[in-house]
C-alpha cells in the first residue's frame, strides 16, 4: 500500500479547528462594520515583490498546509472512497484562523476527530488484509509454477541439478579459476521470469562481491571456471522468496540468468 498522508491532513485538521477554541476576535463583534469584515475576508493583493520576509512566510506555509490537506482529501477519496466537502472545510479553516466560534463545540470536534482516526484505522486494516491475502495468493500460485516449471527443466539436456535445487546448464566451458566466496567477480547477465520477462540485465561488464549476491549466485558462480558461458536457473528459495525487491519480479519467482564470468577482480585491477 502506499503511504498515505492521513495523518498529516488529521493533525492539520486537529489544528485548526481547535484554533476556534484558543484564539478569541481582537474586536467585539458588534463593533465590526460590514465594510471592515469585507475588507479582512478580501485584503488587497501585493505584488511579489512587496512581500516582506514574514508576508512570504505565510505565503509558503498557507501554500503547503493547502497542499497536504488537498493531497490528503484525494487521497481519502481515492483510498477509502470518503468524501471531504472542501467548501465546509476551507470555512471552518477561516473562521478557526479568525477567531470565530465553530459550529461544534471543542468536545464535539474532539469526539468526531477520533471517530474519524478509528474508521480510517479500520480501513487501513481491511485494505492491508485484503492485500496480504492477494500476495500469500499470488506467492502460492508462482511458487508452484516455480516448482513445475524445475521439475520438467531439469531432465532437458546439459542441465545439471545441485542438491540444494540449483539448476545450471554451461553453454561454453572457461578455462580459468572458479571464484571463492570472497572474491570479486566480474560478470555480464540477463535475468528473465519463467514467462520470459527481463527484469535486469547488464549494459556493460559489472563487478559484485560474491558473497553480497543472492544465494543462488554464489553457489553457481563457485562451479564456473573464467570465460565460462551459462544459463542458471534459481529457485525462489535461493532468490528473494516472498520477499521480491522490484514489481518486476513476481514473489516466489524462479530466477533465469544468463550469464558470462569474465573474470575475477583482485585488488590491483580495481
Amino acid at each position: 500500500m502506499k503511504k498515505l498522508s492521513l495523518s498529516i491532513l488529521a493533525s492539520i485538521i486537529a489544528l485548526s479547528v481547535s484554533a476556534c477554541g484558543a484564539e478569541e476576535s481582537t474586536a467585539p463583534a458588534a463593533t465590526k462594520t460590514a465594510d471592515t469584515a469585507a475588507t479582512a475576508a478580501t485584503p488587497e493583493k501585493k505584488d511579489v515583490s512587496d512581500l516582506t520576509f514574514n508576508d512570504k512566510v505565510a505565503v509558503s506555509m498557507g501554500y503547503m498546509y493547502g497542499q497536504n490537506i488537498s493531497n490528503g482529501i484525494n487521497e481519502l477519496k481515492s483510498e477509502f472512497d470518503i468524501a471531504i466537502d472542501n467548501k465546509l472545510l476551507l470555512k471552518s479553516f477561516n473562521e478557526a484562523v479568525q477567531g470565530k466560534t465553530s459550529a461544534l463545540s471543542e468536545e464535539e470536534m474532539k469526539a468526531t476527530m477520533q471517530e474519524f482516526d478509528n474508521i480510517i484505522r479500520k480501513k487501513v486494516e481491511e485494505k492491508r488484509a485484503v492485500e496480504e491475502e492477494k500476495h500469500a495468493a499470488e506467492a502460492a500460485k508462482n511458487l508452484k509454477a516455480g516448482q513445475e516449471f524445475l521439475e520438467k527443466n531439469k531432465t532437458n539436456e546439459g542441465v545439471v541439478e545441485t542438491k540444494t535445487g540449483l539448476q545450471y546448464k554451461i553453454n561454453t566451458l572457461g578455462t580459468g579459476k572458479t571464484p571463492a566466496v570472497s572474491d570479486t567477480i566480474k560478470v555480464n547477465y540477463r535475468g528473465t521470469t519463467i514467462d520470459g520477462n527481463v527484469f535486469d540485465e547488464s549494459k556493460e561488464p559489472v563487478e559484485f562481491p560474491l558473497r553480497s549476491v543472492i544465494q543462488g549466485w554464489i553457489e553457481a558462480f563457485q562451479l564456473l571456471p573464467v570465460g565460462t558461458k551459462a544459463t542458471l536457473y534459481i529457485p525462489a528459495n535461493l532468490a528473494y522468496g516472498e520477499n521480491s525487491p522490484s514489481p518486476a519480479i513476481p514473489s516466489n519467482s524462479v530466477l533465469i540468468f544468463d550469464v558470462e564470468l569474465l573474470d575475477i577482480v583482485t585488488p590491483e585491477q580495481k
